[in-house]
């Protein structure tokens, strides 16, 4: 009796010494001041955002070539990558003041605009060149009223890893979203 409680206490043990930390990570939005735009006395509604069903999770993918995708195992995104895309773009957008009011999709009040986002890729590529991360994500902005398509763009970053790791994919990964909340930005004020 006495072996097995020891037995089931060293097990125990052993177990929780070697349990891995997973890290989590975020999308946060440049600080950016505010934009005179053309939309500044207008609302818009950000809807959520679309993309590959299995890459809209918390994991963090990356690739070796266009055949294989992995995931790393004790990294990963803090919600789904949706979500904090879309996070990401209503920070934005708020702190800039291009629009008067900035709503997520979940929103029941009136909107002059909709703006639809299309997350086309976001991993980590590691080749013999080199390792980068490669963001793409369309944007479409919509008048409420009818529907119709107001202006859109397709945003696509290459950005050098100065790792082969998770880390260093999520150094590259705000850079890009950085260069993204600029052009975002010049592109909304054009």
């Amino acid at each position: 009796m006495i072996r097995t409680l020891l037995l089931a206490t060293l097990l125990l043990l052993l177990t929780a010494c070697g349990t891995k930390t997973i890290r989590m990570y975020t999308l946060s939005p440049a600080q950016v001041g505010a934009q005179r735009t053309p939309y500044a006395g207008r609302d818009v509604r950000v809807d959520y955002p679309k993309g590959i069903d299995d890459t809209m999770s918390t994991r963090i993918y990356y690739t070796r070539s266009d055949l294989t995708r992995s995931y790393y195992l004790y990294n990963q995104w803090s919600l789904p990558l949706n979500r904090l895309v879309m996070a990401h773009l209503i920070g934005t957008l708020q702190q800039s003041h291009a629009f008067r009011h900035v709503l997520d999709y979940a929103s029941e009040a009136g909107s002059d605009y909709i703006l639809e986002t299309t997350i086309y890729r976001f991993e980590h590529r590691i080749t013999p060149e080199g390792s980068f991360a490669e963001i793409s994500i369309g944007l479409r902005l919509l008048r409420t009223a009818d529907k119709s398509l107001v202006k859109s763009r397709r945003f696509d970053y290459k950005i050098p890893c100065k790792s082969t790791d998770a880390r260093g994919f999520i150094e590259a990964t705000d850079e890009a979203m950085r260069r993204f909340d600029t052009d975002l930005l010049r592109w909304l004020r054009s």
